[in-house]
This record gives structure tokens, C-alpha cells and sequence, in this order.
């Protein structure tokens, strides 16, 4: 498996894919992740892309980093194949190259079991719920799903 951090050449595969990724993002903001300096995208290459982790630094000072991961998501075809655990270690190993302090985090849907599975497999910790938080867009089904942080840390400076 091979993997990708540059931008330009997958910006148009992401604005391609992104309905099939659940990705909801405008167009706008898409490009803006893109542009955006202190963000870090991977992404999983087998002749095609694969999937994909948006994410970006939220802090870093002399000793720690903080990094969000803000979408993972694999083509339907290749889901349930381990592309997402080859994208979460493949960001695991670029985080632990900074020597820094690193802690990652991320939310996910309760909902969504396969995804808790791999991050609790990957040793993520859940830290908090936050009830109700991601609502429906239909006005036909009104339904929340609560939505569960988990966080991990490489790198630990004592």
C-alpha cells in the first residue's frame, strides 16, 4: 500500500468522491482544508486512491502537538479490507516522526460500531459523549445520533 500527502493531486478526487465518502463539505470548504497550512491529509494508494484522512493541527508548542482528524473515510468498494487501520497507523508513524508530544483526536457517531471498533483496536480512548449532536437532514426523519470523542497520545514526554 502506498500513501500520499500531496494536496493538489487529490483535490479533484476528493470533490469527485466526496458524496460516496460522506464527506458533507461544500466545494469552498474542501479547497479551503486544502489551502490551509497547518492542515495534514493522507491518503491510501493501490493504483487508485483508496481513502482518505482529513485532519489538521489544532496546537503545537515546544513539546506537544495536538492533531484532529477530521474525516476518515474509505471507498465503498474497499471498505472492511483494512484500509482505514493502513491510514490511522500511516498517520500514526508520520505524527511519531515529529518527536514532539502528540495527541490525536477525534468524534465519531455512536452509531457507526465498525469505525469504534478499529479506533478502540488502534488503542484511541473515549473521553466524553456529546448527546444529540449530529441531527438528520431530513425534515421527514427527525433523528439525532449522539456522538462519542476518543483521543490517543504518541510520543509521551514525561
Amino acid at each position: 500500500m502506498n500513501y500520499s500527502i500531496k494536496y493538489k493531486e487529490h483535490l479533484n478526487w476528493l470533490h469527485e468522491h466526496h458524496i460516496e465518502l460522506e464527506l458533507s463539505w461544500t466545494k469552498v470548504a474542501i479547497d479551503d482544508h486544502f489551502k490551509n497550512k497547518r492542515a495534514l491529509n493522507i491518503f491510501t494508494i493501490e493504483k487508485k486512491t483508496l481513502g482518505m484522512i482529513l485532519g489538521h493541527f489544532l496546537y503545537e508548542d515546544q513539546k506537544s502537538i495536538e492533531y484532529e482528524i477530521l474525516h476518515l473515510a474509505v471507498l465503498n468498494k474497499h471498505r472492511g479490507k483494512g484500509v482505514g487501520f493502513l491510514l490511522l497507523s500511516e498517520l500514526e508513524k508520520q505524527l511519531r516522526s515529529i518527536k514532539n508530544s502528540v495527541k490525536i483526536y477525534l468524534e465519531v457517531s455512536a452509531e457507526n460500531k465498525f469505525a469504534i471498533k478499529l479506533y478502540e483496536k488502534l488503542g484511541y480512548k473515549a473521553y466524553n459523549e456529546r448527546k444529540n449532536y449530529y441531527r438528520s437532514k431530513s425534515i421527514n426523519a427527525p433523528h439525532t445520533q449522539d456522538a462519542i470523542l476518543f483521543a490517543k497520545s504518541l510520543n509521551v514526554i514525561k
